[in-house]
């Protein structure tokens, strides 16, 4: 029953058509992150199937700026950080459920430092914090742009994670660098101080993603 390869297109062909002519985004950028959340593209990934059978934890990602969602399956952890791979293989790397890297949606985001983010949300601690990420760029190098944040504690409030509804901390990044901005928002359990919620940024290309774990 249930299945990851239950993807679906949020968005209309009207809605991707507008962002593809309002932005210098290539078809061929678009089509890479379609492919990899809707079956039927190409030949699913033998790796997730494995897992699908296995009932490996499974993570819901929607892409707001494309209107693409669906879900991830977990392929494993190293180090701390876990790999998520879509239905064709593309993959999302998270740290104690915040984004670090991805990997085949075409967004260039190769690795990100959040160690200071990530000490001060999970000690619901507000203030100032750096972050940094690593980004591949069209001439095929990488460059990383810091950002200053600000956390701030919102209250709590009462979301449903699987079917039940959950007490959890809302905290908000608000990050800044020369030329970009952008906000992340966590949801934190009361219960057991894990993340999870979260909605985050994965750079200009691919956007706001929202995430959720859900049970395999």
């Amino acid at each position: 029953m249930g299945t990851i390869l239950q993807m679906r297109r949020i968005a209309v062909a009207a809605a991707l058509l507008t962002l593809l002519a309002a932005c210098t985004k290539t078809n061929y950028e678009f089509d890479v992150v379609r492919s990899t959340l809707q079956p039927g593209k190409a030949p699913p990934d033998p790796r997730v199937q494995a897992l699908i059978a296995a009932n490996a934890p499974r993570l819901q990602i929607a892409f707001l700026e494309s209107g693409l969602a669906g879900a991830m399956v977990l392929e494993g952890e190293r180090e701390g950080v876990r790999t998520w791979l879509s239905v064709d293989g593309a993959s999302l790397l998270t740290r104690q459920g915040l984004i670090v890297g991805e990997r085949g949606f075409g967004g260039g985001m190769m690795a990100s430092d959040v160690s200071q983010p990530l000490e001060a949300l999970f000690d619901g601690r507000e203030g100032q914090v750096l972050r940094f990420h690593s980004f591949l760029n069209g001439d095929d190098r990488i460059v990383t742009r810091s950002y200053k944040c600000h956390i701030e504690d919102r209250g709590t409030q009462e979301i449903p994670v699987r079917g039940q509804p959950v007490a959890t901390r809302l905290m908000r990044e608000t990050c800044r660098s020369a030329d970009q901005e952008f906000l992340n928002v966590y949801w934190f359990s009361q219960a057991d101080g894990q993340l999870v919620q979260s909605r985050q940024w994965l750079g200009d290309f691919l956007g706001v993603v929202t995430l959720r774990e859900i049970a395999g």
